[in-house]
């Protein structure tokens, strides 16, 4: 069995230091993502080659994200998605290390994502091309039945949405589904992510998202989105911390401070911190303290340069006390 399977977009960052956020005829929006197509993104890029800093480039999306830092503790993982059949699919492919990676496909032109960093905050400007273009097969749903945890994040076409909505139908009730929807889906609102949400058991957000979905703050919002199918709904609040809602309650985790190099990627870590404890048998609270830890050493570095290890994982558990706090219990009563 394995642990956890990915499924969402992947692109390859490219890291760029700039002053403005004007570039290529794009606004650049910071801690927010905008769609571009090709013959501007390129515009964008070859301004930002031209005047900007370039700082390197990585493997990203956010479910990628995610799995590589569960890979790099030492967990069983997959990855259900699209590259293309160029240079940069390699390099994306040989970025998934120790990731079973037989349930990617080769198509088209590889996904890509401009991330410009300014002042410690990240605007990024993605090319989805083959990401969108993803199609469920009757060995992908088998893989995921054989998965512990499937989790997801978004994608930039509705029929990839509609493939998600597929794949989650299909899923046996003992198999958890995770979801971090991200701004691309908050923006489709509830009604079109309603159908992955009634099969969601934990469901990551910010508070940002959280508004765009529910018209509400951080913990009126978090509670009416539980209502709507998760077990957990974790709201992400940057630099003031996170809070795990459930039903019992909501549980404050507190941020670890750090100095900030890179955000990109920060809430996909966290994500993947919040499931390893999940894996281990941790409560809540346990499960948001090492996410909090994890979120914010990545921050620490560019890409996935500061991602945890399983050496990290190992001495977090030994360090903690008894954790008495409620665990994920799986699937509601539906």
């Amino acid at each position: 069995m394995v642990d956890v399977l990915g499924v969402g977009a992947l692109n390859v960052d490219l890291f760029f230091e700039a002053e403005g956020l004007e570039w290529g005829g794009f606004r650049f929006v910071p801690g927010g993502e905008i769609m571009g197509e090709e013959g501007r993104f390129y515009a964008a890029l070859a301004e930002l080659q031209a005047k900007a800093r370039p700082l390197g480039r990585s493997g990203g999306g956010s479910a990628a994200n995610c799995i590589n830092a569960l890979s790099r503790m030492g967990f069983s993982t997959a990855f259900l998605g699209n590259v293309g059949k160029d240079e940069e699919g390699d390099f994306l492919l040989s970025g998934m290390v120790n990731v079973d990676i037989s349930h990617v496909r080769r198509m088209g032109r590889s996904g890509q994502c401009l991330s410009l960093l300014k002042d410690g905050e990240r605007a990024l400007l993605v090319l989805p091309n083959a990401n969108d273009r993803i199609r469920l097969t009757e060995d992908d749903v088998a893989l995921a039945n054989r998965c512990k945890v499937v989790h997801m994040s978004s994608f930039a076409s509705g029929a990839a949405l509609e493939q998600q909505v597929v794949l989650v139908d299909s899923l046996a009730e003992d198999v958890i589904v995770s979801l971090d929807p991200g701004e691309r889906y908050a923006r489709r609102g509830l009604d079109e992510i309603l159908p992955l949400l009634r099969r969601t058991d934990v469901l990551f957000v910010n508070d940002r998202e959280v508004k765009m979905l529910t018209g509400m703050g951080a913990r009126e919002g978090g509670e009416r989105l539980l209502g709507l199918g998760p077990d957990v709904v974790v709201c992400k609040s940057g630099a003031e911390g996170s809070s795990v809602i459930t039903e019992e309650g909501v549980f404050p985790i507190e941020p670890v401070p750090v100095k900030v190099v890179d955000k990109t990627g920060a809430g996909d870590v966290y994500a993947a911190g919040f499931i390893a404890g999940l894996l281990k048998g941790w409560g809540l609270r346990r499960c948001g303290d090492f996410a909090s830890l994890v979120a914010s050493r990545s921050i620490g570095g560019i890409g996935r340069e500061a991602y945890p290890d399983k050496d990290l994982l190992v001495r977090f558990g030994r360090s903690m006390g008894k954790d008495d706090n409620p665990q994920a219990r799986g699937r509601k009563a539906r």
